[in-house]
């Protein structure tokens, strides 16, 4: 069994703080996001791939690196130049599984995910029913249902699905951790063949991974693999926020801080400078500086300077001067 992390977006909807830095890669705690899906993998595996752009590639080959998991993971790069020459998260799939010429059972994970549960247990339920199969949770609100695929379940096996339906019919939504037994890999070729036949654009069935469950499980056995507990998109302002607070029992003060309010959910990292200012629910990365200011919701990226503002809901990027 190989696991393929996908970590190919230039996660625009958190520029500027991901515009030089892959989604992946940011901290979450005291340690990148990829992290925690690698861990929970690295042992249940023969090897992990990392789908990323060239624009990161390095920066997630020196991750290898630092984390000593040469013999077990490695990098391949999507050709690609921007978010708009991006193939689709399933026509890198695709790609990717033509030119490695993969042929094993395969665990295809999002590489901005953040959960509660083990993906090791995800791993032996996979096993266990060697079919492909789809970790579906319970988002709970109708807001969040629309933007992703809801599944309907007998039992556990998945009877429908649907792709971020305007009239959601559950919140019971699909997250992006899927398997794929060597024996149904010919899905991808057969879903690629079956819409380059209809008026479907390219960008579309080839982008959400959502839509080849949408397709495939009226064609073969798919089953769903349920979790109590939290997930995250980290790919939203709010999602990396609310996944720091998750794994964070207080703040997180590396920095200095000095005649300052900080109220819950705060990170100051290492060599940050907060004085006079009064921060909650919000992340300040290495050597930012905050003087004389009110900052609530919001994520101030390295070598930033703020005084005398109030933020809110704020993304300020890295060497910004306010």
């Amino acid at each position: 069994m190989k696991a393929i992390v996908l970590a190919g977006g230039h996660a625009t909807r958190l520029w500027p703080v991901t515009k030089n830095r892959a989604k992946p890669l940011l901290p979450l705690g005291d340690r990148p996001i990829i992290d925690y899906i690698v861990d929970d993998i690295i042992d249940e595996v023969d090897e992990i791939i990392i789908s990323t752009n060239e624009k990161f590639a390095d920066d997630f080959r020196a991750y290898i690196a630092d984390e000593g998991i040469q013999k077990t993971a490695r990098v391949v790069v999507e050709n690609q130049d921007s978010e708009e020459d991006k193939p689709g998260t399933i026509g890198a799939i695709i790609n990717l599984i033509e030119t490695e010429e993969l042929s094993d059972d395969l665990i295809i994970v999002g590489g901005d995910n953040y959960q509660s549960f083990d993906g090791s247990d995800f791993v032996e339920f996979c096993r266990e029913k060697n079919s492909p199969a789809n970790v579906v949770y319970d988002v709970k609100q109708k807001s969040i249902a629309k933007q992703i695929g809801i599944v309907d379940l007998e039992d556990d096996r998945i009877v429908d699905f649907e792709e971020k339906p305007e009239e959601p019919p559950s919140t019971l939504g699909s997250i992006a951790w899927y398997f794929f037994p060597s024996d149904d890999l010919d899905l991808f070729d057969k879903y690629e063949e079956h819409f380059r036949q209809t008026d479907v654009p390219e960008n579309e069935y080839l982008d959400e991974p959502g839509r080849l469950i949408e397709w495939a499980h009226e064609r073969t056995e798919m089953y769903a693999f349920s979790f109590d507990g939290q997930w995250f998109d980290v790919g939203t302002p709010k999602g990396y926020l609310d996944a720091t607070a998750s794994i964070t029992d207080s703040n997180v003060v590396e920095g200095e801080v000095e005649s300052s309010d900080l109220g819950d959910n705060v990170v100051v990292m290492e060599d940050a400078v907060v004085r006079n200012s009064s921060l909650e629910n919000s992340i300040v990365f290495p050597e930012a500086k905050i003087r004389d200011s009110d900052v609530k919701n919001s994520i101030i990226d390295r070598h930033s300077k703020v005084q005398d503002v109030d933020l809110n809901d704020a993304l300020i990027g890295e060497h910004t001067l306010i």
